[in-house]
């Protein structure tokens, strides 16, 4: 498995899925590898190995590049050399591990640099490559200069790999179509999963003195109903839209509400956000918590009612369908897997992206009709439990593995 910021920790939160696949499939009987762009060093659990890579400087990283120069383009060598350096670096990593552990198989989670190291790595050995792609490595928005594609080196680069791959699998149904008009040779399409015995509306004596304590320390413990969203404050998760929602919300209904704001920020924007609800003068409704252990999450989504999701790009984000498995409904912008996963009016709803007034008059809508929450929530609750559980994806995972294995036989 090759997955370069991946940590053996549950309650750290970027890529904790790909973790969490890893540790599903080792459970399963798996001899499981991870090779790491990290400097931690060698980590396991049971049958779930990680490896770092050995050194930040290596001279002969340069041999390799010289026995490497022909899977580069020229454009493809006119950009950073320390993102060049890097790929190379890692790629020793993941052609040592090859050597060692003779794999049936690499799969790399992201198209760049996962699957282009990882292909380096392999160069003329017969060794199946998966690839899984989860959006930033494929999908471009150019107004926020998000995609590693937007830039044509990296393009040329993303594009080779797809056609090199044994197999990508897409996450989302707009990812897989675009991995065959980028030239991938076999795309399938496996939606990202979640764990409904983890994630679930059932709350415990004890979980509820730890949903009152949190209510109580976020200043929302006397609001009727709360409203959470879940992505990092960054300006491609669109929380900007969320200014003009929440003050048309707090002017027309006369329901107490409050907001909830959970994730990391990069700066200016989130200062900019945060004076931006100081001016709107709607700041004493939200209370921004920053970033939350993964495992305190499924905790986290009983503390509110309804979740709200404005990304202006998606792969099949997590938090939604974490949201929708604890029986909360989403209002979401259609984009990317966040279509394959709301049905709108049934289990959530669909708002074009930027369609702020929309939005707002079906948050308004669900705040006033408490009922309406409850039966959209278990409505997504059972939506998930039929296709988007985990052991689903690690099952179809599982049977990709032995087909793409058998037919290198």
């Amino acid at each position: 498995m090759v997955a370069s910021s991946v940590k053996a920790d549950p309650s750290w939160i970027p890529h904790s899925f790909v973790f969490e696949e890893v540790l599903k499939l080792s459970q399963r009987g798996l001899e499981i590898h991870v090779a790491r762009f990290l400097f931690h060093g060698e980590e396991q659990i049971g049958t779930l190995y990680f490896h770092d890579t050995y050194k930040k400087v290596d001279p002969k990283v340069l041999l390799d590049f010289i026995k490497k120069m022909r899977y580069y383009s020229f454009g493809s060598l006119l950009r950073n050399p320390k993102g060049l350096y890097s790929e190379l670096l890692y790629s020793k990593l993941i052609y040592k591990l090859i050597h060692k552990i003779r794999p049936t198989l690499i799969h790399a989670h992201f198209a760049y640099p996962e699957a282009w190291s990882a292909l380096l790595a392999r160069r003329h050995l017969k060794i199946p490559l998966v690839v899984t792609l989860h959006g930033y490595d494929i999908n471009i928005l150019h107004e926020y200069n998000y995609g590693i594609r937007r830039l044509r080196a990296y393009d040329h680069i993303v594009r080779k790999v797809l056609r090199h791959a044994d197999c990508v699998i897409g996450v989302s149904q707009d990812l897989a179509r675009m991995a065959k008009e980028l030239g991938a040779r076999n795309v399938v399409y496996l939606p990202n999963g979640v764990d409904t015995k983890v994630f679930t509306p059932e709350l415990t004596s004890g979980e509820a003195e730890l949903v009152n304590n949190l209510r109580r320390r976020w200043n929302i413990e006397d609001a009727d109903v709360v409203v959470g969203f879940f992505r990092h404050l960054r300006p491609y998760y669109g929380i900007h839209y969320l200014i003009p929602v929440i003050r048309y919300v707090v002017s027309k209904t006369r329901t107490k509400v409050k907001f909830i704001w959970a994730g990391d920020g990069v700066e200016p924007y989130k200062t900019l956000i945060l004076n931006m609800l100081k001016k709107a003068g709607i700041d004493q409704y939200v209370s921004y918590i920053g970033a939350l252990p993964r495992t305190l999450m499924p905790i986290v989504y009983k503390t509110v009612n309804i979740v709200t999701n404005t990304s202006l790009t998606d792969g099949m984000p997590p938090s939604v369908l974490e949201a929708m498995a604890t029986g909360r409904p989403v209002i979401s912008f259609a984009v990317g897997g966040n279509k394959d996963i709301i049905s709108h009016g049934i289990d959530g709803f669909l708002v074009q992206p930027g369609d702020y007034k929309t939005y707002s008059k079906l948050l308004l809508f669900l705040i006033e009709n408490p009922d309406e929450v409850k039966k959209l929530g278990y409505n997504a609750r059972r939506k998930i439990i039929n296709f988007f559980d985990s052991e689903k994806r690690i099952e179809n995972l599982i049977k990709i593995y032995k087909v793409i294995a058998k037919n290198e036989k």
